[in-house]
């Protein structure tokens, strides 16, 4: 028996077992949780209804411990309050869908998305991912167990493993919210739904794809306009920003950014878009899909069902007395070439490229067919780009390099270094947040030259500065990232 409920009596984790609504409901508070024995405060710990009540919820043997109505309910404020705003917005969203779907009216249908335990472990997902600003869920059938894990800083962490009898509830729950057929389980489908959350309005795209466990889904976070980053927060060096931000005022050209896929591409661009945006100017988008549209920017999705391409997209927008294009991504010698004629024909044209480095962009805008000479007249410069984790502010510290990275890096032995020791802010990883590794080309006149006359060649010069490497070291010495981040994109 407790005479005072305190915080230090509460494993926080273990309080959220329970869910808010349902430990507002019956006045009960998860303490302590010891292999399948849950203790819970309760006002009258004689009332077997509720402790039948609580065991059919939780799964688990319950230990009752008698507790003050006013302490059990100041910690379920306290510790759950959070949780309840993501209940209370999933719920909306699935009572929404229902009232306008015929086809889900049975009661067993009901019961399966309704399932208790599928709500919880769905909003904790859900409220977890957003504290933590991660990009994506993961739900996944193993042999034994149903894990969820989220990644975070282009790191997937695991949220927890739960029975894997809960697979069909989630999946269902998850289409549903999603606007998905919950009948069709053999084959891939994508779905999205969007919530207000925090004080945000937040959009979730769903993929569910069909596996010899059972269906997995994963669930990409697209923040909106809280999560945009402005141009001063991605990483690079005030000289170089400068550079940047005067590349792209440019009246004319193309700008392409390269890099592989979760490098940052589409964020640098979308940065640098929202400060060219201005009522002066006609800017438009096409791309696949549109993840974080900007107020004043006309965006348009690619749309293959209804024979929207890139390259269609492309001949359709230049009828609109564009000023600034950009292109989500250049897959195919006909996008390549509407988007080059269109650079060297009076707009500012942005683009991403699959490429390993700045040089490789001309190689293989070479390689795709288009002319030597109109690739060097219309590039205006080159941006490549990598994201490494950025040490975490609140326990950084200084370390000797060690020898043998010193010399792969160029760096002088002994060179003082930094590390994060791990804390509570970033959870014991030592990183929180990422920050943009990257190199660029402004290209001028002499380039220009060298590219319409020996493209290879020049690629060949340019992948032998190291400018990639440098500010890799560059990012290291300034105590942005750490020397094994560094190793692992070199």
């Amino acid at each position: 028996m407790l005479s005072t409920l305190t915080l230090s009596d509460i494993d926080e984790n273990v309080a959220k077992f329970l869910g808010y609504e349902y430990a507002n409901k019956y006045q009960a508070l998860p303490i302590k949780l010891e292999q399948e024995h849950l203790w819970v405060a309760v006002v009258d710990p004689e009332n077997s209804d509720l402790l039948a009540k609580l065991a059919h919820i939780t799964g688990c043997f319950i230990m009752p411990v008698k507790a003050r109505a006013e302490d059990i309910n100041l910690y379920i404020n306290q510790l759950l309050s959070a949780d309840a705003i993501s209940t209370i917005a999933s719920q909306f969203l699935v009572d929404q869908q229902l009232g306008q779907r015929a086809d889900i009216q049975s009661p067993e249908l009901l019961a399966e998305i309704s399932a208790a335990p599928a709500v919880r472990l769905i909003d904790s997902l859900i409220e977890t991912s957003i504290i933590s600003r991660a990009s994506d869920i993961h739900v996944e059938p193993l042999s034994d167990s149903l894990r969820t894990r989220y990644r975070i800083d282009g790191h997937l962490r695991t949220h927890t493993h739960v029975d894997i009898s809960l697979l069909p509830n989630v999946i269902s729950r998850l289409k549903i919210m999603g606007g998905m057929d919950i009948s069709e389980k053999r084959r891939p489908q994508d779905g999205r739904f969007t919530m207000g959350l925090r004080g945000e309005k937040i959009e979730f795209r769903i993929s569910t794809l069909p596996t010899v466990f059972g269906e997995k889904a994963a669930i990409r976070l697209l923040y909106g306009q809280a999560g945009r980053l402005r141009k001063t927060e991605l990483g690079f060096f005030s000289d170089d920003l400068a550079n940047l931000t005067s590349l792209f005022n440019r009246p004319y050209g193309a700008i392409i950014m390269t890099g592989p896929t979760g490098s940052g591409k589409s964020t640098t661009l979308n940065s640098f878009l929202y400060e060219l945006n201005h009522e002066s100017k006609n800017i438009v988008t096409v791309e696949d899909p549109v993840e974080n549209p900007i107020q004043g920017i006309n965006h348009v999705n690619v749309e293959r069902s209804a024979g929207i391409n890139f390259a269609g997209a492309l001949r359709h927008i230049l009828r609109q007395d564009p000023d600034i294009l950009m292109v989500g991504e250049i897959r195919d010698e006909e996008t390549a070439r509407i988007a080059i004629q269109a650079a060297t024909t009076g707009h500012l044209v942005l683009s991403t490229l699959h490429t390993n480095d700045a040089a490789g962009v001309i190689e293989r805008l070479v390689d795709m067919g288009i002319e030597p000479y109109l690739a060097s007249s219309a590039l205006g410069g080159v941006i490549s780009q990598r994201l490494v984790r950025r040490i975490c502010k609140n326990c950084v510290e200084a370390v000797a390099i060690t020898n043998d990275y010193a010399k792969f890096l160029g760096i002088v032995e002994n060179t003082m270094v930094y590390m994060g020791r791990g804390c509570n802010s970033c959870e014991n990883t030592g990183y929180k947040g990422r920050v943009a590794v990257y190199e660029y080309i402004v290209i001028d006149d002499d380039m220009s030259r060298n590219i319409s006359v020996h493209p290879y060649e020049f690629a060949a010069q340019i992948r032998e500065s190291g400018h990639f490497k440098k500010n890799a070291v560059r990012h290291i010495l300034a105590g942005n990232t750490t020397v094994d981040e560094v190793i692992k994109i070199l």
